[in-house]
């Protein structure tokens, strides 16, 4: 499901929603096992030094992965590794299959540090 744009924010474009897309088509980067999930790692809304990230900034989870890091972040970043590191490995299997994100979106999520 789509996040509808609000008076706050807007909704995903089309290139935002290209890269959602993609990812609901692979596996968990934790367990790697298929049937995910899109997680937003800091939320749909998300924005860093002004820059709209949070429909960039998303990693696939199964079900059982996705609750397991709701119930117990900090937990499921000791066990699995930070968001960030996760999020940076899809994006280099995203681009080595042609695609591109903004450099301006990879800068401020790197800009974030790991967490």
């Amino acid at each position: 499901m789509q996040r509808k744009s609000t008076k706050n924010t807007r909704g995903p474009n089309q290139a935002e929603k290209n890269f959602q897309e993609w990812l609901k088509d692979k596996a968990c980067c934790v367990t790697n096992d298929h049937g995910v999930q899109v997680h937003h790692c800091k939320g749909a809304t998300f924005k860093h030094n002004k820059v709209l990230v949070g429909h960039w900034y998303c990693i696939p989870l199964t079900p059982e992965m996705h609750n397991k890091y709701h119930s117990g972040s900090k937990s499921f970043q000791i066990e699995h590794g930070h968001q960030s590191e996760l999020w940076i490995d899809m994006v280099h299997l995203y681009e080595l299959e042609g695609n591109t994100i903004p450099i301006d979106i990879i800068c401020t999520i790197e800009s974030l540090g790991i967490g």
